[in-house]
């Protein structure tokens, strides 16, 4: 895997690529406030085997890329779109596919809307068009009639309660970051604690800049809330292939999100998978990154 940095607007962006120049591009979007490296190495092996060259990067505010004052350069998830392209302008690259994870997966629509005939697929990963219902909910504003559901009050009240005290070393950061993804897992998700842990570690080494901010509290968090969620007539204007993949025991984002999103989507195809949460478990790494690589070898 070959690593570089590129400078977009001022933001330095770290990217790591694998597979062949010739190959279709296929992008990843992280998730809030998670580095590239949370798309683990084995999930682009094989997206790399099926003859795609992979792109994940830190977007900004994560990993090695540069970590901003919000306060002072305020942004919305539209930058984090543009900060994309401009990564792909710098690469030379004119269309790609896009998966995106959680977050990812908004800004990857936002990027087929934004700019349809740079983006050839679409493939959003546990996610949903509307943060607004997880927002609202780790913010306590009461629920709107017709809003989509809710995280489970009990999985936010335990998320809430264990990033409620500051880490005071690697060791408890990198602990941090395996617990909270135990709680996204959902009760009957497989879940590999070795390999969690490794990957804290990895995260917590690759920036001790961002450990200070929780996913809940982060920069990426203000972002959303200053995002407008995406509509029904948004949705229903992105013609592109989309692939909605989802997890039947997602705690934040309950399947209904995937089910709207892909009726909306007018060539969508949804994907749910037995008794995955909200996590990537190695488990799972190969049947999805499979799943993906077919869907983007139909669409090219």
């Amino acid at each position: 895997m070959k690593s570089g940095v590129v400078n977009v607007g001022g933001i330095e962006l770290a990217f790591d690529q694998s597979g062949r120049d010739g190959d279709p591009v296929i992008l990843l979007m992280m998730g809030n406030s998670a580095p590239g490296i949370v798309w683990p190495d084995r999930f682009c092996e094989v997206l790399a085997d099926a003859e795609l060259r992979v792109i994940r990067y830190d977007q900004r505010d994560t990993g090695l890329s540069t970590y901003v004052d919000f306060e002072e350069r305020p942004y919305t998830l539209d930058d984090l779109v543009g900060d994309a392209f401009g990564l792909l302008d710098s690469l030379g690259i004119e269309r790609c596919h896009i998966a995106g994870l959680s977050q990812g997966g908004v800004t990857a629509l936002m990027a087929g809307l934004k700019h349809p005939a740079r983006v050839a697929s679409i493939t959003t990963l546990i996610s949903s068009p509307d943060l607004g219902p997880k927002n609202d909910a780790f913010t306590g504003k009461p629920e709107e009639p017709g809003q989509l559901p809710r995280p489970a009050a009990e999985y936010v009240r335990a998320v809430i309660a264990l990033n409620s005290v500051p880490m005071q070393s690697d060791e408890e950061a990198a602990m941090r970051f395996v617990e909270n993804f135990r709680l996204a897992a959902g009760p009957k998700s497989p879940f590999d604690e070795g390999f969690w842990l490794a990957m804290g570690q990895a995260v917590v080494a690759r920036r001790h800049a961002g450990l200070a901010k929780m996913a809940n509290h982060s920069n990426h968090s203000k972002a959303q809330i200053a995002t407008a969620a995406l509509t029904a007539a948004d949705l229903a204007g992105l013609d592109l292939p989309c692939l909605v993949i989802h997890g039947s025991m997602d705690p934040i984002f309950p399947p209904a999100h995937a089910e709207w999103a892909a009726a909306m989507l007018p060539r969508a195809e949804l994907s749910v998978i037995p008794d995955m949460g909200h996590a990537l478990d190695p488990a799972f790494i190969e049947p999805v990154a499979s799943r993906i690589a077919a869907f983007v070898q139909q669409a090219s």
